[in-house]
């Protein structure tokens, strides 16, 4: 852990979804990974990083992101299911090799740190081996994450299918060695999707994930497809329907998409408790629709974004704040709302707001320095715009996660 540390420079930091707060001219004191304090600067006080040029914001979260896919960024088809088969499926299969994966983890972990995110909701492919290199780059990255092995049982190409006694083993065993919440590091059961698990398998992932307190994270009504092949193979009435049954639907399940849901659907993941993890990039990259925030808003459904990388093209969580604005065609989404889905929005989703998603004394020291783009002082709801629509392009300068520096 690094020595004391004393930032001079301007922070902005998220309140709630139509407020953000900022400070000119503070002193941000480190010591231990923990803010110890945010105070004015005043003549004669200390420090030791002049950033006066900079903006401080909280290190940011990806609620949902494919390591095993980051080469595959860009890889376009115009749809889920054969983007998968020609895509996916063959690249994921390359981590079965422990070595390819832990090369892959390092270039990843990296990357997300050079784009300010401290924090990720991680799939990894349906290897024991591409999970544990993801861990240990991870635990050796000082990274936040809650990673997962996707586990599919049927529907998908023979070397990634394992039976479900497989799946039990790995699980367990991979729980055994990493799942460290106290150490910011969690294994999440990750069901890819409904068509590759059979109900047998979704049944004792949700009965694993209640007997070990555990996160779950899936996929659920991305494309219209994809739908109609799970009421085919499920014969039920709602995609929602068929994890309701599974118990896959409980208050630490992230459910990604969510695209196409009727209001009977809504309704269920609301009284379950799940959180949404929506991802616009990836949902225009696929064509796969326009997820529907006025109504998961009215159901006061708690939703952050992820970057759903590889169909999302960037791992910059700012450049997802700027496209979850450009892709509601009737709701207005304002900066403070953006902004707020990739910091304290995303870090409640995980229950982590106590430690992580905002600026404040006794939180983890997770801080992102980005240079201002001009010379001008800072004004609240000009930066925070600026910010929204323009700050994947700025230039980030240090990245501190739990007090050590990164960039």
């Amino acid at each position: 852990m690094e020595n004391t540390i004393k930032i001079r420079t301007n922070l902005l930091s998220p309140v709630s979804a139509s407020q953000a707060d900022l400070k000119l001219d503070q002193v941000i004191t480190i010591d231990k990974g923990t803010i110890l304090s945010i105070i004015p600067w005043s003549k004669g006080q200390q420090f030791d990083l002049d950033a006066r040029d900079a903006l401080a914001i909280p290190g940011l979260i990806d609620l949902h992101v494919h390591l095993s896919q980051y080469r595959i960024k860009g890889h376009y088809r115009d749809a889920l299911l054969p983007w998968l088969q020609e895509f996916v499926f063959p690249e994921e299969q390359l981590s079965a090799d422990y070595d390819y994966a832990y090369a892959l983890a390092e270039d990843f972990f990296q990357a997300l740190y050079k784009n300010g995110t401290t924090t990720a909701v991680i799939y990894t492919s349906p290897y024991k081996t591409a999970c544990e290199a993801a861990f240990d780059v991870a635990k050796l990255q000082n990274f936040r994450a809650f990673i997962g092995m996707t586990l599919m049982n049927q529907n998908c190409p023979q070397p990634m299918l394992h039976s479900i006694e497989q799946i039990k083993t790995e699980c367990e065993a991979l729980i055994n060695e990493y799942h460290a919440p106290a150490n910011d590091l969690q294994f999440i059961l990750t069901p890819r999707f409904a068509p590759t698990c059979s109900m047998d398998l979704m049944q004792w992932i949700g009965e694993f994930a209640r007997k070990n307190d555990l996160w779950i994270q899936t996929h659920l009504s991305e494309n219209f497809d994809e739908i109609d092949w799970v009421k085919e193979l499920f014969g039920c009435n709602s995609y929602t329907e068929v994890y309701q049954k599974a118990g896959l639907l409980t208050a630490k399940t992230l459910l990604a998409h969510c695209i196409h849901l009727a209001d009977t659907e809504m309704l269920m993941i609301k009284d379950s408790g799940c959180k949404i993890a929506h991802c616009p990039d990836s949902n225009f990259f696929l064509r796969s629709g326009q997820f529907p925030v006025s109504g998961v808003m009215q159901k006061e459904i708690p939703y952050a974004l992820g970057s759903d990388v590889g169909a999302g093209t960037s791992l910059n969580m700012l450049y997802h704040a700027k496209i979850f604005n450009y892709r509601q065609a009737e709701t207005r989404i304002n900066p403070a709302d953006a902004f707020y889905r990739i910091t304290l929005g995303a870090a409640k989703a995980l229950n982590l707001e106590n430690k992580i998603g905002s600026l404040e004394a006794g939180k983890d020291a997770d801080i992102v320095m980005l240079k201002l783009p001009d010379t001008r002082k800072p004004i609240m709801d000009e930066i925070l715009s600026e910010l929204v629509f323009t700050g994947h392009e700025w230039q980030i300068t240090e990245v501190y996660a739990k007090g050590i520096r990164h960039i």
